[in-house]
């Protein structure tokens, strides 16, 4: 078995379980993992001055924008979910941008210019890239923990079958929900004391506040990051509706 953890990757601390390797080759494993993390967040951090976003935001309008494949693949991802979401998943805060490139692959900036944020969705999008460099490398099971908000398992946990996540209340640690993770995975969203309205509702252009809590688990990690973002603006009717469009959700709820 091979721990290994860094701190200060994407703002918080990325933890990997790893079963049946040895040492140095879980250790050539983790750092690809490791770079390939820190590759997207310089790509789509709003907080790098260098990073595909920043000069996204500060493009002028009907301008172009050359982005790497990876940033236009996570942009095209993020248009898909607006639609899969009916809207309650939006990178553009409400803006309702399209997005489209010319011949060339570069990004047209519409004519309203386009502010883009990748918060509810870059950690699942990196994660899904470490599970597959794991699957890949032949490991059968780990345990990937980004932050405690964003959790995947491959396999089963050596003790048990699956791996168990306890999800609690960040306001009084009352645990609320117990899962079992087994090949998927969960995302938690919502407010702490300490980090309260950071999730805007695109519908309204206001930021989500109080006590609120999100989880959804689901084979994807993406898809259980951004349904987890889109549960807390959305009611049980509209939530109903967007789990029409996803075959990989097996739990979800709010707590408010």
């Amino acid at each position: 078995m091979l721990h290994a953890a860094a701190d200060g990757v994407m703002g918080t601390r990325l933890d990997a379980v790893m079963l049946g390797i040895t040492e140095d080759n879980g250790s050539e494993i983790w750092t690809r993992c490791l770079q390939q993390v820190r590759d997207i967040e310089q790509e789509c951090s709003k907080f790098i001055a260098t990073s595909y976003t920043t000069a996204i935001n500060r493009a002028e309008p009907l301008s172009m924008v050359q982005v790497s494949d990876l940033y236009a693949d996570m942009l095209r991802l993020a248009h898909r979910y607006r639609s899969l979401t009916n809207g309650a998943f939006d990178i553009t805060l409400g803006q309702g941008s399209e997005i489209s490139f010319a011949a060339d692959g570069q990004l047209i900036i519409p004519s309203t210019g386009l502010n883009v944020d990748f918060g509810g969705m870059a950690k699942g999008y990196a994660l899904e890239h470490v599970m597959d460099i794991l699957r890949n490398a032949g490991i059968s099971n780990a345990f990937v923990n980004f932050g405690g908000s964003s959790i995947a398992a491959i396999g089963t946990h050596p003790a048990g079958d699956g791996w168990q996540v306890a999800i609690s209340d960040p306001y009084t640690g009352r645990n609320l929900h117990t899962v079992t993770l087994r090949d998927s995975s969960l995302s938690t969203s919502g407010n702490t004391p300490h980090y309260n309205g950071h999730i805007v509702n695109p519908f309204t252009g206001r930021a989500v506040t109080g006590n609120r809590l999100s989880a959804v688990v689901a084979r994807s990690a993406c898809d259980a990051e951004v349904l987890s973002t889109a549960w807390l603006v959305t009611d049980r009717q509209q939530r109903a509706g967007i789990l029409k469009n996803f075959n990989d959700v097996t739990e979800e709820f709010v707590y408010n």
